[in-house]
């Protein structure tokens, strides 16, 4: 699965499966991308080599050349809204062993974009790439945890129930979820302490997009 986007004439991306020649720079992507994440929570080289022995069809890349400047990483799993987790329960210390074979969801354990990319659609094409993935497993379709980058700012002032409720309402805009939600994203649930991130201040959200083949 390869996706080719044009910016003008001197910019534009490819999106590709990840293969091993891609995982040292994902580790440096990686410190980019989440600055402030938890060590413990960032994905080192061991890792993505190891997730292309676990799941290698669920791992994406955005190159420019050969230089990678977006990434996404998946599993498979069920999704049981009531069944809680962290992100480093699932992480499995990087290896993602939780990955369920048989899972009937495709599991986005994290999206990102090298800084000097942004806003060139890259995340966009890599959500895109899942969601081809979703049809072509026959999947119930994506779901993931968006973290609630705006709200460590506010929490101080606002409650997380309330930046919840006025992101999911379109009141406030979040600068993660948000996107999420008009990637076509639908909000689930809020869920604390999901993950170790003080932007955030552990605060995520349960998103989906479902397949079409399973919408009632």
């Amino acid at each position: 699965m390869t996706t080719s986007v044009e910016h003008g004439q001197t910019e534009s991306f490819r999106i590709v499966p990840t293969s091993v020649v891609h995982a040292q720079q994902l580790e440096q992507l990686q410190k980019l991308v989440f600055p402030t994440l938890s060590e413990s929570s960032l994905f080192k080289t061991e890792h993505y080599l190891h997730h292309l022995k676990v799941f290698p069809e669920g791992q994406f890349v955005a190159l420019v050349n050969e230089i990678v400047v977006g990434m996404t990483t998946t599993i498979r799993y069920h999704l049981d809204g009531n069944n809680q987790h962290s992100f480093n329960d699932i992480l499995d210390g990087g290896f993602l062993n939780t990955h369920q074979p048989d899972g009937d969801w495709l599991y986005g354990l994290d999206i990102g974009t090298h800084p000097h990319w942004r806003a060139k659609g890259i995340a966009s094409a890599l959500y895109e790439s899942r969601q081809k993935l979703v049809e072509q497993l026959n999947l119930k379709g994506q779901y993931t945890y968006g973290m609630l980058t705006g709200y460590g700012a506010l929490k101080a002032a606002l409650s997380a129930e309330s930046y919840y409720e006025q992101v999911t309402s379109g009141k406030l805009k979040d600068p993660t979820v948000s996107r999420q939600i008009a990637f076509g994203f639908e909000a689930i649930k809020l869920v604390q302490d999901y993950v170790d991130d003080p932007v955030c201040d552990g605060y995520c959200v349960l998103l989906v997009r479902r397949n079409k083949k399973f919408r009632s």
